[in-house]
């Protein structure tokens, strides 16, 4: 959310035609990059979650790497050919595998990272910890010729000229015309960040429900339920 408003409102500054092109600006980019990060989140998490029944640290990192690549390189096919069925033509270079597998480790690792120091460590560290993991991954990908969101929009909009969600103004907070190399590798730092942030910690959160007394009662009591066929019953 915090991503697409953000993108939404770069999107909609300049002026538009059609009055209500900058409210559907933002929305439109809204519900994009909620998309884009549900089923990004859910990969990742599903590869991290998969390693870590193998109880070792390490693999959490191949996990969420896994996790990204399979899920980046299935949307990206089928984007590509919607768009082409669609309109004839797609942009070739948006976000796929390879952004999905970098990103994806930046999360691991930020998960392995933040799971060091037991139940204890703060949220704030949890929190600091796999942003500085994802900003780094998203860093990397724009730094080896990929492109995150922002990017990818700036294909878009090369495709299809004609496109509004354009990114563009970004760069001049870099003194860049356009969205130069400098404002996408600061900008995929920001998604990197955001993603990775938002997908440990809610691990993390989720982890502290479970290892609370109530969270194990409610735990063992939904099994219990579940073997006998009936709900559980929590007093």
């Amino acid at each position: 959310m915090i991503g697409g408003l953000a993108y939404g409102f770069i999107a909609a500054t300049p002026p538009l035609p059609n009055g209500g092109g900058a409210a559907s600006s933002v929305f439109v980019l809204l519900w994009l990059t909620l998309a884009v990060a549900l089923v990004g989140g859910a990969g990742v998490s599903l590869g991290i979650a998969i390693a870590e029944t193998a109880g070792k640290r390490p693999w959490l990192t191949l996990g969420g790497a896994a996790g990204g690549m399979i899920v980046g390189a299935v949307v990206k096919l089928l984007g590509i050919d919607a768009f082409n069925l669609l309109f004839g033509q797609s942009p070739a270079a948006i976000t796929g595998g390879l952004e999905g597998l970098f990103l994806g480790a930046g999360v691991g690792l930020g998960a392995t990272l933040s799971s060091m120091g037991g139940s204890d460590r703060s949220l704030r560290s949890v929190t600091a910890r796999a942003a500085l993991c994802g900003g780094a991954a998203g860093s990397v990908v724009v730094l080896l010729g990929g492109h995150l969101l922002a990017g990818s929009f700036e294909q878009l909009v090369q495709t299809f000229p004609q496109s509004r969600i354009g990114l563009a103004q970004i760069g001049g907070l870099f003194g860049e015309q356009g969205l130069g190399p400098v404002a996408e590798a600061a900008s995929a730092f920001v998604e990197g960040a955001l993603f990775a942030a938002g997908v440990v910690v809610a691990m993390t959160l989720a982890r502290r429900e479970l290892d609370r007394p109530e969270g194990r009662l409610a735990s063992s009591s939904g099994l219990v339920a579940s073997r006998r066929g009936g709900a559980p019953r929590l007093g």
